[in-house]
Formats: C-alpha cells, sequence, structure tokens
C-alpha cells in the first residue's frame, strides 16, 4: 500500500488531476478508445463476405440457363441483383459498381452441353477489390462445377454405369479438404484480433506521447521532478501508472468482446494473452518516452508516433503475408511491437501453440522497453532544461 506522502503517489495523484480538468486526457483515454473499439467490432461482426451482388446475362434462355442462376443466387457469397439479356446493362452497372460481376450463359449453351460439345461461360469480375474478387471466383466457380458434375453424372448413370463408377469418372482424384484454427474462415477472428487492439495501442501510444511531452510544452518539468524527489523513474511510474490501469481495463474489455461476444476460439492460454497485452501497453507508453526524447516537441513527436503506428499494422502480414514482402519489408517489420504482439495473440488464441513459443514473441517486445529505458536520462535532462520548454 502506497504511503500518500510518498513522491510516486504525489506524482500519481498529480496526474489524476491533469486527467480531471484536461479533456484532451480524457478523450485519450476513455472515449477515443471506447469508440473506436465499439465501431471497429460492429464493423466486423458479421465474420464473412455474404450475398456480393452480381449481374447475369442470359442470352440462352433454357432451362439449364435458370438453374445455374438460380444456384448463384442460392450460393451465400453471391446474390444475383439483375438479370438481363443485354450486356452493355450489365457492363454500365459493372462500372457503376452496382454488381461486381457479370456471368454470362451464351446464345445455345444447353443445346451444346447436351450434344457434347463444350460450352465456355465467360465470367467478367471487378478486381479492385481482392477479397471480394477472390470469393466471387471460387463461389462461381463451385457452382458451374457443381451443375456440370450433375449433368455428367446423368449421363453416365443413363449409360449404364452405377453411381460409384459414375463419380469416379467425374471426379477421379477427390481432394479432402480441412481447415485449420479457424474452419469457419470467420474475417471477424483475425481482424478484431488485430484492428482492437491497433484502437487500444494507437491511444495508449498517443496519450503517452502527449502526457509526457505536455510537461515540456507547458513548462511544468521541474514541477514534475520536484513531486518525484528529483527522480525521473518514479516520475515516469506516477505519470503511467493511471493509465496502465485504464488501458488494461480496456484490454480486458477486449476480450470479452472477442472471446465472449464474438466467440473467437481461445485454444491456448488465457493468462500469457493477458501477460502479453500486459507487457505490450507498457511498451507503447514506455516507447512515448523515445519519440519524446528524440524530437523534445509534443507535436512532432504526436505526428510521429501517429505514423508509426498505423505503419505497424502494415508491417505486421495481416493484410499481405510477411514472409511473401521483400527481405528489407521483413527487417523493418521487427521495429515495430505490434508485429510480436499479433504472432502472440494468433498463436495463443487460434492455433493454441505450446506456451514456450509466446514466451520467445515477449521477450522481443520487451528489447523495445530496455531500449526505451535508455532515454530515461534524455528526458530528466528536457525536464530541467528551460530550453526543451515551451514547444509546441
Amino acid at each position: 500500500m502506497l504511503e500518500k506522502n510518498t513522491p510516486l503517489f504525489t506524482v500519481i495523484r498529480r496526474e489524476i488531476e491533469k486527467i480531471k480538468h484536461n479533456p484532451a486526457y480524457r478523450f485519450l483515454l476513455f472515449f477515443g478508445p471506447l469508440i473506436g473499439i465499439g465501431l471497429l467490432f460492429f464493423i466486423f461482426q458479421q465474420g464473412a463476405v455474404k450475398e456480393l451482388p452480381i449481374a447475369v446475362v442470359d442470352c440462352d434462355n433454357s432451362s439449364l440457363s435458370i438453374k445455374i442462376e438460380n444456384a448463384l443466387n442460392a450460393s451465400s457469397e453471391t446474390a444475383v441483383v439483375l438479370r438481363t439479356p443485354n450486356v452493355f446493362e450489365a457492363k454500365e452497372m459493372l462500372e457503376k459498381g452496382v454488381v461486381e460481376a457479370i456471368v454470362l450463359f451464351p446464345n445455345e449453351m444447353e443445346k451444346s452441353v447436351f450434344q457434347g460439345i463444350e460450352a465456355p461461360i465467360p465470367v467478367y469480375i471487378n478486381g479492385t477489390n481482392v477479397l471480394k474478387a477472390g470469393l466471387i471466383q471460387r463461389s462461381v466457380l463451385t457452382t458451374i462445377k457443381t451443375v456440370s458434375g450433375g449433368i455428367q453424372l446423368k449421363k453416365l448413370l443413363m449409360s449404364g454405369k452405377n453411381e460409384q463408377q459414375a463419380m469416379t469418372r467425374i471426379v477421379p482424384v477427390n481432394l479432402q479438404k480441412h481447415v485449420l484454427f479457424n474452419p469457419f474462415t470467420n474475417y471477424a477472428y483475425f481482424l478484431n484480433s488485430a484492428m482492437l487492439y491497433v484502437m487500444l495501442y494507437l491511444f495508449v501510444f498517443l496519450s503517452s506521447i502527449y502526457t509526457l511531452g505536455n510537461e515540456l510544452k507547458r513548462g511544468t518539468g521541474k514541477d514534475l521532478l520536484e513531486a518525484s524527489n528529483n527522480s525521473v523513474r518514479l516520475a515516469l511510474a506516477g505519470k503511467m501508472f493511471p493509465y496502465t490501469v485504464i488501458f488494461s481495463g480496456f484490454a480486458m474489455f477486449i476480450n470479452f468482446l472477442l472471446y465472449e461476444v464474438g466467440g473467437m476460439p481461445l485454444n491456448g492460454n488465457f493468462l500469457i494473452i493477458f501477460l502479453g497485452q500486459f507487457v505490450t501497453i507498457i511498451t507503447y507508453q514506455l516507447l512515448g518516452l523515445i519519440f519524446i526524447g528524440v524530437t523534445s516537441n509534443l507535436r512532432l513527436a504526436m505526428s510521429f508516433g501517429s505514423a508509426y503506428s498505423m505503419m505497424g499494422i502494415t508491417f505486421s502480414g495481416l493484410t499481405f503475408p510477411l514472409e511473401a514482402m521483400p527481405k528489407i519489408a521483413q527487417i523493418f517489420a521487427t521495429l515495430f511491437p505490434f508485429t510480436w504482439w499479433e504472432k502472440l495473440v494468433i498463436s495463443q488464441s487460434l492455433r493454441g501453440a505450446p506456451i514456450k513459443e509466446a514466451l520467445v514473441y515477449i521477450c522481443y517486445i520487451l528489447i523495445f522497453q530496455v531500449l526505451a529505458f535508455c532515454f530515461l536520462p534524455v528526458y530528466k535532462r528536457h525536464l530541467s532544461d528551460s530550453k526543451y520548454w515551451g514547444k509546441r
């Protein structure tokens, strides 16, 4: 229990007073993270992309074309929102973004199929969004292959083959696919596990830069050192303590949203995940020390800090595999604590990897803390020297 007259308690009480009387502190601590986390969870709550709009140009008007169209519409990933015999009308809708793909059934398609002649079905897909294009391509291809296989099956059965012989002719090599760790291919499981923490660590980092840099901007560095009995370590610990408690509460809130509300799998050790969260929160707080120490300018440090945070998710390998990046980009990715945090949460939550693997990632995150402590003397000099005060 802390004595009320100790330097550490004095700094903590001083920081709480700053939070109570400054709306910028309250936004960085409460409203910003709450709004950001809630909004992102709501956006990705559905988990999977469904009913992407497509157009069907039916120049055949046969029972086969209607059957394929119904199958496309029944797929969970596509929805036929436009049926027209005019390919130019469909092209116009594609260019306007009303539909994401056009499936064209050529004239006399059914006649060609039943005569044993190949009948290609052209498909035009909007490739500006790689995710949507890939889903539509997979859905349309699967649907057409299924319908085509059904036609071949009927022909083989009519020729006198039994069902097993017919299926062997249609699918001589059968693929047994087993999706591990995320069997429902739910995008929310890996997007929310990253984006919600990006939002949390962004506010952790910016609030740290703001509260450390505000002492220089306001010229209150000597007051801080006096309150901490001239100990920059106690000054830093006291200033960070309220933020650590509050942001750790937000980390638990994110865990509740992911695992209880969102149903994300937890195949590993929850205590290791929370330990990693706690270590990463403190790491991003200490990174603020580096940015203020290097720039001694609040506005400049906030700008650099925002860019650094955003680059962290870019190089984490979430949206584009890290292994496919150039070697220089892979090396650059190691400069962000979020890279190691993302590996930790995926290994413990989705894959259920051994604890020793997660501990390695935590050790990598701790390296950033060691580097940050090297800037304590620099920050103390800035606090005590008036030439560093008043910079915006």
